[in-house]
């Protein structure tokens, strides 16, 4: 599914260059649920970014079910990003104002489907997470763990091949990270390609894959003989 071939990511800071990433190359096979550790400041944020089309690299190649991205424009990486990934953040990233059932059709709108049909797959979505009586909840009405399922929910609404997790659990307690990696279990024995982006051993050891980051390279890629 991912190939990431040579690439590197320099930032301007000042009159200086920040190497964020260093010559990287890393391949991601459909149906892989990967782990990606490092300090901060290791690179493994923006590797995420641009796994996720949300950045993109200096130099060399990012190819995405064979298609090289690297070079498309923002509009066509939109597309791509709406159609193909879905993306679950630490701080959840809900809309105040809107309900659970809300939030999770919001990215829809951009799906071309009909309002019947968003609704009834962000329905189904929160149902598939077990937020079926919590639909008409304002994220403030609801728990950290409740929150962390509605982004979920948001996440798989539109059929994603991919799914990006960064720092899923950094805002729970232990008991709810557990709930939390379960649900995203669940969702790579479906078929859905995981890639999640963590600093603690505990929650990277539900991966089928450890890569392990520092300065912008990565240091250690292995598979998780634990899982």
């Amino acid at each position: 599914m991912i190939k990431i071939d040579s690439i590197s990511k320099e930032y301007l800071m000042g009159d200086n260059k920040l190497l964020a990433l260093n010559n990287i190359n890393v391949s991601i096979s459909d149906g892989e649920f990967v782990a990606i550790m490092g300090s901060s400041g290791s690179g493994k944020s923006t590797l995420m970014n641009i796994i996720g089309c949300l950045d993109v690299p200096s130099s060399g190649d990012y190819f995405f079910k064979d298609d090289n991205i690297s070079k498309f424009t923002a509009n066509k990486l939109a597309e791509l990003r709406n159609k193909e990934i879905g993306f679950i953040f630490q701080n959840f990233n809900l809309l105040p104002r809107l309900n659970a059932l809300e939030n999770v059709v919001l990215p829809l709108l951009y799906s071309g489907k009909n309002q019947k049909e968003r609704n009834n797959l962000a329905l189904k979505a929160l149902e598939d997470v077990g937020l079926k009586d919590r639909i008409h909840h304002r994220p403030n009405q609801l728990s950290g763990g409740q929150q962390q399922r509605v982004s979920i929910a948001r996440a798989i609404a539109g059929s994603p091949k991919l799914i990006l997790a960064d720092e899923p659990t950094g805002a729970l307690d232990s008991k709810t990270s557990i709930e939390i990696m379960t649900i995203l279990n669940n969702l790579n024995a479906k078929g859905i390609t995981l890639v999640l982006v963590t600093h603690e051993d505990d929650i990277a050891k539900y991966g089928s894959r450890i890569i392990k980051m520092k300065d912008g390279q990565i240091i250690e890629d292995k598979k998780n003989v634990s899982n």
